[in-house]
């Protein structure tokens, strides 16, 4: 009996060890598979993933600073320095290290004697619209950096550096050609973070700022700095320099550029000026103005508000804007007129009475007492309406519209500017588009004289009277002479682009300048002369409304275009008054002061210039009934 239980007892052990046996087996094959995932993990960690957290891992240890690159500077052909940089102490607040955002401002508030509703809107509307850290305040005294370095401790996430900062030293006189700079916007940021920009940058956001911001850039550099795990900063790790953006060197005459913005001072208008030799620019004005320094680090709301809305539009870039050109066309008509056999030479002429009657209309000449007997010549110089209304009555707009074209108007100039205007130059095809309508004649005498439909930007009228000026060579206008790096090496030298040959009857041409140059002496024009000095120009008054519904405010515009030099053209230049009243009166003498400051002449007073010139000018252009 006690054998038998022996037995069986080691029977029952022996099946338990297998049981044991079978279970540990599993277990080894478990804890095999798992040191084998373990191995595998630790590989795709150790080996595969092995940069990406080295990197993450310096990360933690290793503050990186973005050390930004000074732009390049932006100066005038005569040496003078229109944009550059400064240093001044910014304040930040870094989001990352900021605890108890509010309790933060409230102490700002009080340390930079700022209104806190003002400064808290300041910090969330940035917050909003940018990344990175929030910059709070810009150009802090000694005395602020002084208070909020001892206050540190209290005031966590702040941080104040020195930094360079974008500036414009003759602030609005260069507003519309420079442009400006202002902080890198989100999706700004999210198209160019790949090109080495960072999430503080400034970026060109305007005219020559915008158009040639890869060259005055530069690239940004790097500093390294191991961090413990308590946040205290140690040694430099790496550091990598900045490389300044590249020099732009414009054409503009620094001297010419400040005449320009004084004579349209308290005015809206636009002064252009070009070389007739290659198109480069001499002076671009657009009046009123604003300080590019205002864009720099932005504008409070109702800062923005007041200028966004103000009916002046200080904004509007008035030398690329399209307007009506009165009598300055008359120069297109004028050439089409001979290219078509209507005007036959110079003893060919028309009587004005001071009215042409065509049809069941009266078209007026602005001097409605007549001018009598005149022919090309004494017709450009007088302005007289009557000789071009009988041009065209008999010319063909498509004609007409075919010799606007070849002058460069209906399209852009090629000066790169965003938003030009293309104008107007209206024909049969664009009518029937436009309206629906047939095109008639009664339209063409109206085109002709710079009124109705066509228009053309200060710009476009400058290039029409430099082709007429040099002969026929209709050059793109540039603004940029070259761009050098800061050791002095040109990496950039324009050459002028010659867009086209017009190829002008020397005849037609020659009898067109003396028309021009008759103005001045003894036309509507002569508040342009100066003795020594050859102008040629034409008067312009652009009517905006009927005489019965005009107002102070809805005067005529003032045109002046002209061209002066010595034994040749040097200089063209483009003048115009939004609501000035007569071309002659108003933007002649602006013209006068131009020139005597292009040629280093003394000023003559404006009251003086426009003496004895009202009643040339006055009614120019006035054609209603």
């Amino acid at each position: 009996m006690n054998k038998k239980k022996f037995q069986t007892f080691f029977e029952k052990k022996e099946k338990i060890d297998e049981v044991w046996e079978r279970r540990l087996y599993f277990y080894k094959i478990f804890i095999f598979i798992c040191f084998f995932i373990l191995g595998i993990r630790l590989f795709y960690l150790q080996g595969i993933k092995h940069k990406y957290y080295l990197q993450k891992a310096k990360a933690r240890s290793v503050v990186t600073y973005v050390i930004k690159a000074p732009r390049g500077e932006i100066i005038t052909a005569d040496g003078v320095v229109v944009a550059t940089n400064r240093a001044i102490f910014q304040l930040y607040i870094d989001l990352e290290n900021v605890k108890e955002e509010e309790e933060v401002l409230k102490r700002l508030s009080l340390i930079l004697k700022e209104d806190y509703g003002i400064l808290k809107e300041r910090y969330y509307l940035a917050k909003k619209t940018y990344l990175g850290r929030i910059l709070l305040k810009r150009n802090l005294s000694w005395d602020e950096v002084s208070k909020i370095l001892v206050r540190q401790y209290y005031l966590s996430g702040v941080v104040v550096e020195v930094e360079t900062e974008r500036y414009y030293p003759y602030g609005p006189v260069y507003f519309h050609l420079i442009g400006y700079v202002s902080r890198i916007s989100r999706e700004e940021y999210k198209t160019l973070k790949d090109y080495g920009y960072s999430s503080e940058d400034l970026i060109g956001k305007l005219g020559i700022e915008r158009i040639y911001e890869k060259y005055l850039k530069g690239q940004n550099g790097k500093i390294e700095i191991e961090r413990d795990a308590y946040g205290r900063l140690g040694r430099i790790v790496g550091k990598t320099l900045p490389v300044p953006g590249e020099d732009v060197i414009i054409t503009v005459r620094h001297d010419l550029q400040i005449k320009a913005y004084e004579l349209l001072k308290d005015r809206s208008g636009a002064i252009v000026a070009l070389s007739p030799k290659d198109g480069g620019l001499l002076t671009w004005v657009s009046s009123p103005s604003i300080d590019s320094n205002t864009f720099v680090f932005g504008f409070e709301p109702e800062e923005w508000k007041k200028v966004s809305l103000d009916p002046k539009k200080p904004l509007l870039n008035r030398v690329i804007q399209a307007y009506p050109p009165g009598s300055t066309y008359k120069v297109i008509t004028a050439l089409a007129g001979l290219k078509s056999e209507i005007v036959k030479g110079l003893n060919w002429g028309v009587f004005c009475s001071g009215a042409y009657p065509y049809g069941n209309h009266i078209f007026h000449c602005w001097e409605r007492k007549g001018h009598g007997w005149v022919n090309l010549i004494k017709a450009l110089a007088l302005s007289c309406d009557v000789f071009f209304y009988t041009i065209g009555s008999k010319i063909d707009i498509d004609l007409l519209a075919k010799e606007s074209k070849a002058l460069g108007l209906g399209e852009l100039t090629g000066i790169g500017f965003p938003n030009e205007k293309a104008g107007l130059v209206p024909d049969r095809a664009w009518k029937k588009g436009r309206f629906k309508a047939p095109w008639h004649q009664g339209e063409t005498i109206v085109v002709s004289i710079g009124q109705g439909y066509i228009t053309a930007t200060p710009l476009q009228i400058a290039r029409v009277y430099m082709a007429i000026a040099n002969g026929g060579f209709l050059y793109t206008p540039y603004f940029v002479k070259e761009i050098r790096t800061k050791r002095g090496k040109i990496i950039f030298q324009a050459t002028p682009k010659l867009e086209r040959k017009i190829e002008f009857n020397p005849k037609f041409l020659e009898w067109i300048k003396e028309g021009l140059k008759e103005a001045v002496e003894s036309g509507t024009g002569r508040a342009s002369y100066i003795s020594g000095i050859k102008v040629w120009g034409k008067t312009g008054t652009a009517q905006v409304v009927s005489l019965q519904k005009k107002t102070k405010y809805l005067e005529h515009h003032a045109w002046f275009v002209s061209f002066a030099g010595n034994s040749t053209p040097e200089i063209v230049s483009a003048i115009l008054v939004e609501h000035g009243g007569g071309g002659g009166a108003i933007a002649a003498p602006l013209a006068n002061e131009l020139y005597r400051a292009f040629y280093h002449l003394p000023s003559v007073r404006a009251e003086e210039l426009s003496n004895n010139t009202e009643e040339f000018i006055e009614n120019e252009n006035d054609t209603s009934p």
